[in-house]
């Protein structure tokens, strides 16, 4: 058994689509959890796969603090294999980063990138387009995933059926990216892609416009306007 970054990416993305094909299987009371489902899901898949991609360039590129990543690194050459903790048992024991006190780190936390430090890394530190499409996939489905885990939503019945829409068009736009940076996704994912037709996805594209226009006016301030 191993965990990996892909490993756990992958698996985030397989419970998206279970999510969202059982959503409409289950007595409605009963499958409300599986859209909150979808959606934490499908956010820490994206996350985990950017990061994979950054990481198999360079480790360093998915913590925020270089620097701090050099001194953990400098100290884990000579740090002794764990006598306890996870893998210990499994006889994976030796330390890695995280493992590293903070006192020998100046008492400063080593920690990972955000999703949008990933997206703003992979476009400008390796050089990979990111389209407009997915960007915008990308942090529409973070802002669900804030709103759902921050605040308390309630949907009428066709909000349900125009959020599932839209995920699985998420989705799709999401694999597809996936797809050209990680050859054969689609076959470690191994799930049926969602079939989206030309009309949903020119609503979803015309959605996404009207959804950041009204952000954009929004931040606006009265001087602006003048």
């Amino acid at each position: 058994m191993e965990f990996t970054l892909l490993d756990n990416g992958i698996d985030s993305l397989k419970k998206t689509q279970d999510s969202l094909n059982r959503f409409n299987e289950l007595y409605r009371p009963n499958s409300y959890h599986l859209l909150k489902d979808a959606i934490i899901y499908l956010n820490h898949g994206i996350e985990i796969l950017l990061k994979y991609i950054l990481s198999s360039r360079n480790e360093s590129l998915i913590f925020k603090d270089i620097k701090v990543y050099m001194k953990a690194k400098e100290h884990l050459k000579h740090m002794p294999p764990k006598e306890k903790g996870f893998g210990t048992y499994l006889e994976k024991d030796m330390p890695t980063v995280f493992d590293v006190p903070k006192d020998k780190l100046q008492n400063k936390i080593l920690e990972t990138i955000t999703l949008r430090e990933a997206v703003d890394r992979i476009e400008l530190l390796c050089d990979i387009e990111i389209t407009k499409e997915f960007g915008d996939s990308i942090y529409l489905i973070n802002k669900y995933r804030n709103d759902i885990t921050h605040h308390s939503i309630k949907l009428t019945s066709d909000e349900e059926q125009k959020l599932i829409k839209e995920l699985k068009i998420l989705y799709v736009n999401i694999l597809g990216f996936f797809e050209e940076q990680i050859s054969g996704i689609y076959e470690k994912v191994d799930l049926e892609r969602f079939e989206v037709t030309q009309a949903e996805m020119k609503q979803w594209q015309q959605d996404m416009e009207d959804f950041y226009h009204e952000r954009a006016m929004s931040d606006l301030t009265e001087d602006d306007l003048k």
